[in-house]
């Protein structure tokens, strides 16, 4: 008996035929108006610059279109798989800022992240509202505990994924501080705010976090998006959102730090982060006593 294949099983091969054309010819095969990769932007961290012109002057190097993705406040086990799932179908890599405490709490998750080839950055280790009522001593702990426990959460990981952590720390809130900031670029961390957010921290539906993000975005053109991977409202959302922007021929990079930014910001006196590899003596930078110079 000869098997006569039918018009759905035909459709289905030119569709799958379609589909590894589409991926051999750089299209994301699981979502083919995207690229199989996003574009990397790197910027610099030495001396902790500030990107984000909703608060600062400079912002990152982005092309007309171009969205750079971020996450905050994870990683948050009921979701942040969710988003990495999403953001894995639609071929896009992002930058997650990490709280320490939930890096502590969920470290495989932190190794998660870097695995699937996303950034990751540090957002404190409790995520206090505002610094600002800190005292300076108090502020720094806050930070530098955040970023030693989302570097603890990747030490069992290969070296590759290890040096997804770079440099890089937001403000709660984006409640920052110019002596934090100071005290940041001191050990060349960059500090990185915003073009444009969603509100989805608000008690909001996720369409309405959908036509907040579209709706924010176009009034700019191309810039950072602040999102939370612990909200459901945003997971809901984004899978919708990314086709809508596509459709509207935006595309999304991802932010990566310089080559030899984490090797940098490892020497610097008093680091925040770690290096990946061993550091030679000879690349330390010194610390200078008040009025000190170099010989």
């Amino acid at each position: 008996m000869r098997c006569i294949p039918t018009w759905a099983a035909i459709g289905a091969a030119l569709l799958f035929a379609a589909s590894n054309a589409s991926a051999s010819n750089g299209a994301c095969r699981t979502d083919l108006a995207g690229p199989a990769t996003s574009r990397i932007v790197t910027v610099p961290t030495t001396d902790g610059p500030t990107y984000g012109n909703m608060q600062y002057p400079k912002t990152v190097p982005l092309g007309p279109k171009e969205v750079a993705l971020t996450f905050d406040d994870g990683p948050d086990p009921e979701t942040t798989r969710r988003v990495l799932d999403i953001l894995d179908h639609h071929c896009i890599k992002a930058t997650f800022f990490m709280v320490g405490y939930y890096a502590e709490k969920h470290p495989e998750i932190v190794r998660e992240v870097a695995a699937r080839g996303h950034i990751i950055g540090a957002h404190t280790w409790l995520h206090p509202n505002s610094l600002r009522r800190y005292s300076l001593g108090q502020a720094q702990r806050e930070i530098r505990r955040g970023f030693e426990a989302v570097e603890a959460a990747l030490a069992s990981a290969p070296a590759e994924d290890r040096k997804r952590l770079a440099p890089f720390f937001r403000f709660p809130g984006l409640n920052d501080s110019s002596a934090l900031i100071r005290w940041l670029g001191e050990r060349h961390v960059a500090t990185f705010s915003c073009e444009f957010g969603a509100d989805d921290w608000k008690p909001i539906g996720s369409a309405e976090v959908r036509r907040r993000a579209i709706r924010n975005i176009a009034s700019v053109g191309r810039g950072i998006l602040i999102l939370h991977d612990t909200k459901p409202r945003t997971a809901d959302m984004l899978s919708s959102f990314i086709t809508t922007m596509r459709d509207q021929g935006y595309s999304f990079v991802q932010l990566a730090p310089e080559a030899e930014s984490r090797k940098h910001a490892a020497t610097a006196p008093g680091a925040l982060i770690g290096a990946v590899e061993p550091i030679a003596v000879a690349d330390m930078e010194p610390v200078l006593e008040p009025n000190a110079t170099l010989r």
